[in-house]
C-alpha cells in the first residue's frame, strides 16, 4: 500500500504589530514633526542666504541674471521680498521636514520589523507601543540636539566645514544610545547582546544619514 501524500499547509508568519496611535502617541508624533522643523529651519536660513550673496557676488551674479534674463537689481529685490524670505526660511524646511517625517516612518517600520523577529525567536513579548515612543523620543533628541547644532554653525560657519562631519555622527550615536536604555528597561541583561546586534543595521543607517 502506498503512503498517502502528506497535506502541507502554509501559514504565514505573524507580520509587525500595527501602532494603535493614542493622545501620548500623537503627541510624541506632534513633537517629532517640530523638532524635525527645528533641526530644517536654519538650513533653510543658511540656503537662502547663501542665494542672496550668490546673487549680489560680481563673479558669479552675471552669468545667474543672464541664465534668468534679469538684471542683478531685479534678482535683489526679488530675494529680500517677504514672499521670497519665506519661501526659503520657512517653506523650504517645512517640505524638506515632512519628507524626512516619511523616510522616518519607513525606518521605523524597518527597525520595527527587525525587533519583532528576533523577539519571535526568543519568545519575548513585543510591545509595539513601547518600542515607537522609545524610538520617537530618541529621534526627537537627535531632532534638537542636531538643530541646537545647526544653529552653532550657523553663527560660526566656519567651524560648520569640521563641526558637522564629527557631531553629527556623535549625536546619532547619543540618540541609539537612549533608545537602548530606554527599551530595555525591565528587560533581562543577557538580552542586551542580542538587541545590540539587532540595532547594528538602522544604526549604521541613521549615522550614514545624519
Amino acid at each position: 500500500m502506498q503512503n498517502e501524500p502528506r497535506q502541507v499547509i502554509y501559514t504565514r508568519p505573524p507580520s509587525t504589530p500595527k501602532l494603535k496611535n493614542d493622545w501620548l502617541t500623537i503627541v510624541v508624533k506632534l513633537l517629532l514633526i517640530g523638532s524635525i522643523f527645528f533641526c530644517n529651519f536654519f538650513s533653510g536660513v543658511g540656503n537662502y542666504n547663501s542665494l542672496f550673496a550668490y546673487v549680489i557676488d560680481a563673479t558669479y551674479g552675471y552669468t545667474f541674471t543672464q541664465a534668468a534674463g534679469m538684471s542683478v537689481m531685479q534678482l535683489m529685490s526679488m530675494f529680500e521680498s517677504g514672499a521670497m524670505a519665506v519661501a526659503f526660511k520657512v517653506v523650504s524646511p517645512l517640505i524638506t521636514s515632512l519628507i524626512v517625517f516619511l523616510f522616518y516612518i519607513l525606518y521605523a517600520k524597518f527597525f520595527a520589523y527587525l525587533v519583532f523577529n528576533q523577539s519571535r525567536v526568543l519568545e519575548l513579548s513585543f510591545d509595539i507601543r513601547k518600542f515607537r515612543i522609545c524610538l520617537d523620543c530618541s529621534v526627537v533628541l537627535l531632532a534638537l540636539l542636531m538643530g541646537v547644532s545647526r544653529y552653532i554653525f550657523y553663527c560660526y560657519p566656519l567651524a560648520s566645514n569640521i563641526g558637522e562631519a564629527i557631531v553629527d555622527p556623535l549625536i546619532a550615536i547619543i540618540a541609539l544610545a537612549a533608545f537602548f536604555f530606554a527599551y530595555t528597561r525591565g528587560m533581562e541583561k543577557k538580552y542586551y547582546p542580542i538587541l545590540l546586534n539587532v540595532m547594528l543595521i538602522p544604526a549604521i543607517i541613521l549615522v550614514v544619514v545624519v
